[in-house]
């Protein structure tokens, strides 16, 4: 409701950083006053607001968040938070980026071959022509696309044949 009010209120969107924090704060107020996490899980948050551009927060389970250029959350994220320190740069483009992606996600996920049935991926972009921000969610068979593009999808055993 935060999100409709600021609309209904200024006639815009919410920035990405006010709705982030909004959330933490409900978060934040069930840990406080109930002792209790009810969300129990850590989110991340990606936008774009026309004064501050692209943003990424994290959140943690007792609503503390943080903005980031590039991180990542669960299993083997020291390992993942590791590469993106390593190998993310600030003028990186979009093809680069998904490639780092894909890259972080096949040393860090607890699975011997990657797969649509494993992974979910979208990437949030700026239309160029409409300067509006653009989500796409890839279907699995994009995602298995992907794979085989970078050389991380399941690779066909000859015997099976």
């Amino acid at each position: 409701t935060a999100a409709q009010r600021h609309l209904f209120t200024f006639n815009e969107d919410i920035p990405v950083e006010q709705l982030a924090q909004r959330l933490c704060d409900l978060k934040q107020g069930y840990t406080q006053y109930g002792g209790l996490r009810p969300f129990g899980v850590s989110l991340l948050y990606a936008g774009w607001d026309p004064y501050f551009q692209f943003q990424l927060y994290l959140s943690d389970p007792s609503g503390n968040y943080s903005g980031w250029k590039a991180t990542c959350i669960g299993a083997n994220n020291g390992t993942a938070q590791s590469l993106l320190k390593q190998e993310y740069k600030e003028d990186i483009k979009v093809e680069e980026a998904i490639a780092l992606v894909m890259k972080v996600m096949s040393k860090t996920m607890d699975s011997t071959t990657l797969g649509s049935e494993k992974l979910e991926f979208a990437t949030l972009t700026l239309d160029p022509e409409t300067k509006k921000p653009k989500a796409k969610i890839y279907r699995p068979a994009e995602v298995d696309a992907l794979l085989a593009k970078h050389d991380l999808g399941k690779k066909e055993d000859a015997e099976m044949k």
